[in-house]
């Protein structure tokens, strides 16, 4: 018998981070584990800090595209 309940979780897993990125809400978990891949000993934003960041980020237009 084939489990499916992990391939189900994964992809509603992904289904949830694409429906946050979509409405502009980012994901702290992921943040948080490629910065921990990438650059284990930099220091990690706390997710306030992250939060703010990528609000000032998406409101002051630094390093985004704009339609205007």
């Amino acid at each position: 018998m084939v489990n499916w309940r992990p391939r189900v979780q994964h992809w509603l897993s992904l289904l949830r981070q694409t429906s946050h990125l979509m409405v502009g809400v980012p994901d702290y978990d992921n943040y948080v584990s490629q910065q921990r891949r990438h650059n284990p000993h930099a220091p990690v934003m706390s997710k306030r800090q992250f939060l703010d960041y990528c609000e000032n980020r998406r409101l002051n237009g630094k390093g985004g595209s704009r339609c205007c």
